[in-house]
């Protein structure tokens, strides 16, 4: 049966990087095992140029939500460029993966997920509307106003800074209104998926 539930930010936790160099809020997140994650959704604060962290076994899409932007460079390659609002960058999360920011500070959205169990996809809107389905989708808010319709009922308003989070939705119609901005994720399970 669907479910939606609206996450407000006094929902979200604050959680510390797992190489301690920085914070991130953690809005959503699917327990596998006790000590794995099938799927995590958090923004996370990038103050400094530095590495990420190791997530062996994830793959990781991130995109940058505020502030200018970051390079990334992945096991020693040449540096990809991405800036507010452009398509998410997808990566291995054991890769070594080197930030450089811009112009100042930034915040990017994450999604992990399990690469055995899960997968994914990650849209960026500004303005305009998109299709989104799989057994989870989580909508965030960046500002305006944010609707998002699923295929069996009425729209549901998202207010900037929120999230809705929907489990077994076939389709769902997200709004951004009159330029409205928001990020919306996708998680399937995997079909070969077994959980360890």
């Amino acid at each position: 049966m669907p479910s939606y539930t609206l996450l407000t930010p006094a929902d979200c936790r604050r959680v510390p990087w797992k190489n301690g160099l920085g914070t991130t809020t953690e809005i959503a997140v699917e327990a596998l095992t006790a000590e794995r994650f099938l799927w995590r959704v958090s923004i996370a604060d990038v103050a400094a140029p530095g590495p990420f962290s190791n997530f062996t076994g994830y793959d990781r899409l991130i995109a940058v939500i505020e502030g200018v932007g970051m390079t990334l460079s992945v096991n020693g390659g040449a540096p990809v460029a991405r800036r507010r609002m452009e398509p998410a960058f997808a990566f291995p999360g054991e890769a070594a993966v080197d930030c450089a920011l811009l112009d100042g500070p930034i915040r990017d959205f994450n999604l992990m997920l399990d690469r055995a169990n899960a997968t994914g996809a990650v849209t960026l809107l500004s303005g305009g509307d998109c299709l989104a389905s799989g057994e989870v989708v989580l909508v965030h808010a960046l500002s305006g106003t944010t609707r998002v319709r699923p295929a069996d009922g009425d729209a549901i308003p998202v207010p900037p800074g929120h999230s809705l989070l929907l489990r077994g939705v076939t389709t769902a119609l997200v709004s951004a209104l009159d330029g409205a901005e928001a990020v919306v994720a996708e998680i399937r399970r995997r079909e070969s998926g077994v959980a360890a």
